[in-house]
């Protein structure tokens, strides 16, 4: 998970999904909640946004709680030794270049409100 601190509520949650929206457009963006956005790059990988007052949040995730509900059920029915080690080398690094693509973008456009 990455973390960036922002200036106290400058950025809006609404331009925020917009520029992330038509930045993005190849990816699937849908709004969860009044603070949390997911960008999917396919029906496995995706990312999550959570903007608080003072943080924005980057979590690499499934795209989906039923992938993530499926994941978690594989993990404790398999043992949890074999699917995690699935899950460190085939799903991690994707989660974690898919983080590290929009924390680029943010950075590069929101920098004026980043601290």
């Amino acid at each position: 998970m990455k973390t960036l601190r922002i200036k106290p509520e400058t950025i809006k949650i609404d331009e925020l999904e917009a520029k992330i929206r038509a930045h993005f457009a190849s990816y699937q963006v849908t709004r969860n909640n009044p603070h949390e956005i997911t960008i999917a790059m396919d029906d496995t990988i995706g990312c999550k946004l959570i903007l608080t007052k003072k943080r924005l949040m980057i979590n690499g995730t499934f795209a989906t709680t039923g992938k993530m509900i499926l994941a978690v059920c594989v993990l404790l029915l398999g043992c949890i030794m074999i699917p995690m080690v699935v899950y460190l080398v085939r799903f991690k690094p994707k989660f974690e270049a898919m983080e590290k693509e929009v924390q680029a973008y943010i950075q590069s456009e929101f920098s004026e409100y980043l601290m």
